[in-house]
């Protein structure tokens, strides 16, 4: 089986897998690895915000053509993987983020500014960690890109969650 550069970003462990909260429920005290997911939906939040500044979003600029019967001779040879993919791009909406996102977003980036205070380094690595997760990206090629040893990677990452959580729990921060 050869390597895809997609199915690379696919190979991931469990924290770098979509939060889905009917799977992993909510725990009773701040647990590391789910401070670890609401600061990857943290960054998904922040993706689904509408972009302040800069060009229009695509659309809307070319003036509708017909479709000829060529044209859709053309679309009915086309495989059913084209087919869907093609579908899916034309029906796809984003959608923005609630004020209770909003709110757990500036809560779980609060973490990571008191994290920065306490170590940089630790908070730089989460937070790269975070955004690269929340985009499916690889953190693999992060750490090649930066020169950083995988497994020192994953350590002061497993190392900030825990002090995240050993905060949070100190505070009696309510989980969400």
């Amino acid at each position: 089986m050869q390597d895809d550069p997609k199915t690379d970003d696919i190979k991931i462990n469990a924290l770098e897998r979509l939060y889905d909260e009917e799977n992993f429920g909510i725990p009773l005290r701040w647990e590391p690895e789910h401070v670890g997911r609401r600061l990857v939906k943290a960054f998904t939040t922040l993706d689904r915000l509408p972009r302040d500044r800069g060009p229009r979003e695509p659309g809307g600029h070319w003036p509708k053509h017909t479709v000829e019967w060529v044209d859709r001779l053309a679309q009915a040879e086309l495989s059913d993987a084209e087919r869907r993919t093609r579908d899916a791009a034309r029906n796809f909406t984003v959608l923005r983020p609630t004020s209770t996102e909003l709110a757990e977003m500036e809560k779980a980036f609060d973490w990571l500014r008191e994290l920065r205070a306490a170590d940089s380094g630790m908070a730089l690595v989460t937070s790269l960690w975070a955004l690269r997760t929340a985009r499916r990206k690889s953190v693999r090629r992060l750490c090649t890109e930066k020169q950083w040893a995988p497994h020192t990677f994953y350590r002061k990452r497993a190392k900030a969650l825990a002090y995240l959580a050993e905060l949070l729990n100190s505070r009696n921060a309510p989980v969400f």
